[in-house]
C-alpha cells in the first residue's frame, strides 16, 4: 500500500505543497519493493526517479578497494535525492536496499510535467536538492573525527538506527574501520 500522507507530510517540513499540487504530485508514484542487499542503482547507470524511502533502510556506497563503502545511509521517512538525476550525468555510486525496504519513486518524467503545471514545485525541487547535499557535510565531519571510537561515538549520538539496524560490516567501512575493530567498538573493547 502507498502511504502518500508520510511523502507529503515530509515534502512539507520542507516547503508547503498546495493540496492541488499535492494531489498531481502523487499521480506520478511508483511503489518499488527491495529485497536485503538488492541493488536500485549502480555506477555509470542513469538515475531517472526521486525515492521516498515508506520502509526498511537504504545506503549508499562506492566501489573501494575490496569492497563497497558505505557514503550514507536513510531510513523511513527520507528522500533520496540519486546522483545526476538533474543534469543527466550516469551515477558513481550504489544504492541499495540494507533490509527489506519499500520505496516510493517520483519519475523525473513526472516531476518535469509537474513543475511545468505548478512552477512552485521548481523551488520544492530546489529545496530538497539543498537539503540532501548539506546532508553531505554529516558525512564529512564523521570522516574528520581523528579517532576510530570518536567516528564510533559520533555515529552512536546521531544516527543510532544505523548501529540497530545495518549489518556490521556495512557500518564499518562508513566510519572507516576495519569489521574487527568495529566489532571491538561495538562491543566496548579496547582496539
Amino acid at each position: 500500500m502507498i502511504d502518500s500522507s508520510a511523502f507529503i507530510e515530509r515534502v512539507n517540513r520542507t516547503a508547503k505543497l498546495s493540496p492541488p499540487l499535492s494531489n498531481i504530485l502523487f499521480e506520478g508514484v511508483r511503489i518499488n519493493r527491495f529485497e536485503p542487499q538488492e541493488t536500485l542503482l549502480s555506477p555509470g547507470n542513469y538515475a531517472n526517479s526521486i525515492y521516498f524511502v515508506q520502509s526498511g533502510v537504504v545506503r549508499g556506497a562506492i566501489e573501494g578497494k575490496k569492497d563497497k563503502v558505505s557514503t550514507w545511509f536513510k531510513q523511513e521517512g527520507s528522500i533520496i535525492i540519486p546522483q545526476g538525476l538533474f543534469n543527466d550525468k550516469p551515477s558513481d555510486e550504489y544504492i541499495g536496499a540494507v533490509i527489506n525496504t519499500t520505496l516510493l519513486s517520483i519519475p523525473l518524467k513526472h516531476i518535469q510535467k509537474v513543475m511545468i503545471s505548478h512552477p512552485e514545485m521548481t523551488e520544492i525541487i530546489l529545496l530538497l536538492i539543498a537539503e540532501f547535499s548539506s546532508e553531505s557535510h554529516y558525512r564529512e565531519k564523521l570522516l574528520r573525527i581523528p579517532s576510530a571510537k570518536g567516528r564510533y561515538d559520533f555515529l552512536s549520538r546521531n544516527e543510532e538506527f544505523i548501529l540497530k539496524r545495518v549489518p556490521h560490516f556495512m557500518i564499518a567501512s562508513y566510519i572507516s574501520v576495519s569489521t574487527e575493530t568495529f566489532s571491538r567498538l561495538h562491543k566496548g573493547l579496547p582496539y
